[in-house]
């Protein structure tokens, strides 16, 4: 069984409209031995239209390389500090690094957990308007 740690979590450093822009600073981060990980590269390769659709291509390192990676961007001027303050809102990180960690959710895109989390939650919702409704005649 893979235990699920800040070794095998991947984090998302920055984000580009075109994988090609990926290469240089993939290239930086791996030199300096840090795995690196290209999600959604290959859809946008397929149909660059889709890129601004699905959030852009996202170059990600283990959660456990994360300080050195953005230590080797900032030097390379790849990234600033107010890149890093308005980059993924902190609700979201929390949402995705919480949602991973249940056991049917952590192999799905992080787009479908939040689809099949709302869902349940309006089912939820809607169930209890129905049963707590004073209006039914049951």
């Amino acid at each position: 069984m893979i235990e699920n740690n800040k070794h095998n979590n991947f984090i998302t450093v920055l984000t580009f409209y075109y994988s090609h822009q990926t290469a240089i600073i993939r290239g930086r981060l791996e030199a300096e031995g840090i795995e690196c990980f290209i999600k959604d590269e290959l859809t946008a390769q397929v149909n660059p239209l889709y890129s601004n659709a699905i959030g852009g291509v996202k170059l990600q390192v283990r959660e456990s390389d994360l300080e050195k990676a953005i230590e080797i961007l900032k030097e390379g001027d790849y990234i600033t500090d107010s890149d890093l303050e308005k980059s993924v809102p902190k609700v979201i990180s929390f949402f995705e690094r919480t949602t991973s960690k249940i056991p049917f959710l952590k192999g799905i895109r992080f787009e479908i957990r939040i689809m099949i989390i709302v869902t349940v939650l309006v089912v939820i919702a809607g169930g209890l308007f129905v049963f707590l409704n004073p209006l039914n005649n049951y």
